[in-house]
Parts: C-alpha cells; sequence; structure tokens
C-alpha cells in the first residue's frame, strides 16, 4: 500500500514537472518557450562553449564517423555520395585546405581534387592513409566505394543482371 502511494506522488511530481517546464514526455511536444527549456537550452550552450578546440574537433570528426557508416548501412536510399564528400568534411572539422592536405598526402593537388569529386577511386594504401588520418577504419572508405559502384552498376545495367538469380541457374543445371 505505502508503495502504490509513492508511485503515486512520483507521477504527480512527474505531471507536475511536465506542467511547469514542458519537457518530460508532454505529449502535445516541447513548449520552447517555457522557462524550463529556456533554462535548458543555455546549459547546453554553456557546456559547448566549455569545449577545448580538441574536444570540438573530435565531436566533428565522430559525427562525420557516424554519417559515414550510416551511408554504408543504409541499403534503401541510392543516392550516391563520393567518400571525397566525407574527405572534406573532415579536412573542415581540423581546419586543413586541400593544398595543404595534398601536401601532407605527398601527392598532387589535381589527384586530391580528383578523389574529392569522385573522378579517382580510393585505392587500399589511399584508404590506409585516410583511415591513419582521421581515425577511420579505411575499410569503411572503401565500403563507401563499393557501395557507390554497385548503386551505379545497378542503375545503369538493371536489365541485363536481371537474368541472374538462384532459381534461373538451378533451372539451367537440370
Amino acid at each position: 500500500m505505502e508503495a502504490m502511494k509513492k508511485q503515486r506522488n512520483r507521477m504527480n511530481d512527474h505531471k507536475n514537472m511536465e506542467g511547469e517546464d514542458g519537457l518530460v514526455g508532454n505529449p502535445q511536444g516541447t513548449d520552447t518557450t517555457s522557462e524550463g527549456f529556456k533554462k535548458l537550452k543555455d546549459m547546453i550552450n554553456a557546456r559547448a562553449q566549455a569545449f577545448t578546440p580538441e574536444e570540438k574537433r573530435n565531436i566533428e570528426l565522430n559525427a562525420v564517423r557516424y554519417r559515414m557508416m550510416s551511408y554504408v548501412q543504409n541499403h534503401e536510399t541510392p543516392d550516391v555520395v563520393e567518400p571525397g564528400e566525407f574527405i572534406r568534411a573532415c579536412l573542415k572539422a581540423v581546419n586543413v585546405k586541400q593544398n595543404a592536405f595534398a601536401a601532407y598526402m605527398d601527392s598532387n593537388p589535381g589527384n586530391i581534387a580528383k578523389i574529392l569529386n569522385g573522378s579517382r577511386k580510393i585505392n587500399p594504401e589511399v584508404a590506409i592513409v585516410l583511415g591513419n588520418t582521421f581515425e577511420v577504419d579505411p575499410q569503411l572508405w572503401l565500403q563507401i566505394q563499393d557501395k557507390n559502384e554497385i548503386i551505379r552498376l545497378k542503375s545503369i545495367n538493371r536489365s541485363s543482371y536481371r537474368r541472374f538469380s538462384l532459381n534461373n541457374l538451378v533451372s539451367s543445371n537440370m
């Protein structure tokens, strides 16, 4: 009986909080004009301002890494995202210009430009350099490229691949 009373009090406290700040489980959505929301926003902004430049850089790089992993794992989108877009995002996160990056890699700026715009593929050696530089598994760079190649091939030669199926293989062997 006492446990039920405590639970009811907690539920009432929760309802009171919900009405005050508009943040806790409000089915109508968050009230962005409430005092509680403003306090939360101020706390988040204060915490973000307290990050060191290195912490900010790591947060930016982690965001790029997660976008890369999400892109590879999303099998529903036929949209191609070139590895160069992710490289650009990494360079932006560390505030390094394209030419400086080319010099760092001991590469011609034109070659880096071709990788960035998707006209040159990332080979395993470049994937390792990118992986070490931006702390991203080199296989992820290659997976992005492979996914893009499959999307392109399917869109160009869609009908020529339809004849290949397990049923066709089995029936042709009989």
